[in-house]
């Protein structure tokens, strides 16, 4: 040693101990947070599956459960779901979520929104939106008169194969705070996952129609049964896949009787409909052939 005394480096300034312990609580609280906010969202999502696969549900009540969702990931206030029309030019169908008893009074008669202004942003471009003050947003149009004051919005657009379906909305949060980059994630997803229910939704409700269409088309329409008086009524299966083989017939056989038919061949599929349609044509031909009383040719 050169007998000099060692020149120590300055301390720099250090939080303290308790300060450290805060802060790091708060980030702790905070990650908490966004785990409980996740669990929710997908506890929320679960549920929106669960109403789509147990096919109790039509599409109004998806849209509605969409939003509802929406709004209760980000806690907002406000939320809505706009449909675009066949073209995809403007919205069709609007459903608003979270208007008090008095601001639907007070928007009675005013025209739901068809995609102007910020709303129609999202048409125009698809692509998700987060607005801190919607009035002084340049493509902002205003609210039509009686509609309550929002302040922040937060959008997304909602695509079913390949093609933009809607947009969903939410509008102020209600701590006060703006919509920040987890909640922009969160609708995202919501959005995402919305695609499908809305898709499985409609794909269920066509086949629905198409088996409805498919089981009317196979059914007689009741001849004139003078002086005899009928009517019938047939509600078709709405389990996709479930055509049903059961039918009804009446006609007047030669001897002027009335024969009325009511069957059912086993079965919930394509081959229980056309058997159905094949014994049903059997049984007309038998009773204007045998001659008889219906209850031998039952036989």
């Amino acid at each position: 040693m050169d007998g000099q005394t060692p020149v120590m480096p300055p301390k720099q300034n250090q939080p303290e101990p308790s300060a450290q312990r805060l802060r790091l609580g708060v980030e702790l609280e905070l990650i908490a947070d966004q785990l409980r906010t996740l669990a929710r969202a997908q506890d929320r999502l679960h549920e929106l599956y669960e109403a789509v696969l147990g096919r109790d549900v039509d599409l109004a009540v998806v849209l509605q459960l969409i939003v509802d969702t929406a709004m209760e990931l980000v806690n907002a206030r406000y939320g809505a779901l706009g449909v675009l029309d066949e073209n995809g030019e403007c919205l069709d169908r609007f459903i608003p979520v979270g208007l008090t008893e008095q601001e639907r009074a007070d928007l009675a008669g005013v025209e739901f929104p068809h995609g102007r202004g910020l709303l129609g942003r999202l048409i125009t471009h698809p692509e998700p939106l987060r607005v801190t003050d919607i009035s002084a947003h340049p493509a902002s149009a205003g609210f039509p008169p009686g509609h309550p004051p929002m302040r922040t919005l937060l959008g997304a657009a909602i695509s079913t194969r390949g093609k933009v379906y809607g947009d969903l909305y939410v509008a102020d949060r209600r701590d006060g705070r703006p919509f920040d980059a987890h909640d922009e994630a969160l609708i995202i997803a919501l959005a995402g996952a919305a695609s499908l229910a809305i898709d499985d939704t409609r794909l269920y409700e066509q086949i629905r129609l198409d088996a409805e269409q498919f089981q009317q088309l196979l059914l007689p329409c009741l001849p004139d049964l003078w002086p005899f008086a009928a009517a019938a009524a047939y509600r078709p299966a709405t389990t996709p896949g479930h055509l049903g083989g059961d039918w009804y017939d009446a006609l007047l056989v030669p001897d002027r009787a009335c024969a009325a038919v009511i069957g059912d061949v086993v079965g919930h599929d394509l081959h229980a409909a056309a058997a159905m349609a094949q014994i049903r044509n059997m049984l007309r031909a038998l009773l204007y052939d045998q001659r008889t009383s219906p209850s031998v040719v039952r036989h």
